[in-house]
């Protein structure tokens, strides 16, 4: 059988759950919290194999308390729980040693298969979480350029490859001269160029096309 606590502070979430793991044969419920400070607590007293953690508490928060279960009962697994995937919350998260994050509009089968699946030793994930990790390998694989096009891509701008080098170029504060000497090409090429990429940006002069590529790598 396997033990799961429960950590969240809406009791109509913490009880709907509750009613759905009891109608399960390998899953028990051994006990339930409604802040980091009383889930603390509780594991005084109790040992499960799986806590499923809301994220978003009053002052004790998610991370707060998975970081204590994994520095004190580090075979414990912990899932987290969220409405909304925000990527520095799912980074945090899976950084202090989250074996799973889920969103609470999960269907109620994946649920109960999650539990399982982490008390195996698996780390689960909903799509959207694994999205955003997923893009953010993709930018710690890629150079800046290329971030740079993907995120312009993202926003329906497809620069060539010849513009999205002049624009990075430019952006890095190179000037027609310079940019021109870099690429073989004359200046009057390069300016051709850039036009074609404000008319891309739909931006009218060179300060505000840097300022707009440079918070796009922000």
């Amino acid at each position: 059988m396997i033990k799961v606590m429960l950590v969240e502070d809406q009791r109509l979430f913490r009880e709907g759950v509750e009613a759905l793991i009891s109608n399960t044969d390998d899953i028990e419920v051994i006990g339930m919290a409604e802040s980091g400070e009383s889930a603390i607590e509780l594991l005084q007293h109790e040992q499960p194999d799986v806590v499923l953690m809301d994220i978003h508490m009053a002052e004790m928060d998610g991370i707060k308390t998975t970081v204590y279960i994994k520095e004190n009962h580090p075979s414990i697994k912990v899932v987290m729980l969220t409405s909304v995937a925000e990527e520095e919350l799912v980074i945090r998260g899976i950084n202090v040693g989250a074996d799973g994050f889920l969103l609470k509009d999960l269907y109620p089968d994946n649920l109960t298969q999650s539990i399982r699946d982490a008390a195996r030793g698996q780390s689960v994930l909903s799509g959207k979480v694994a999205t955003i990790l997923v893009n953010k390998i993709r930018e710690l694989t890629l150079d800046k350029k290329q971030i740079l096009g993907k995120r312009l891509e993202n926003r329906g701008m497809n620069l060539t490859a010849r513009e999205l080098d002049i624009a990075y170029l430019f952006m890095d504060g190179c000037s027609n001269k310079k940019i021109a000497q870099k690429l073989f090409l004359g200046e009057g090429t390069i300016k051709n160029y850039i036009s074609e990429v404000y008319s891309k940006l739909n931006i009218r002069n060179r300060h505000e096309a840097v300022d707009y590529l440079k918070n796009l790598l922000k």
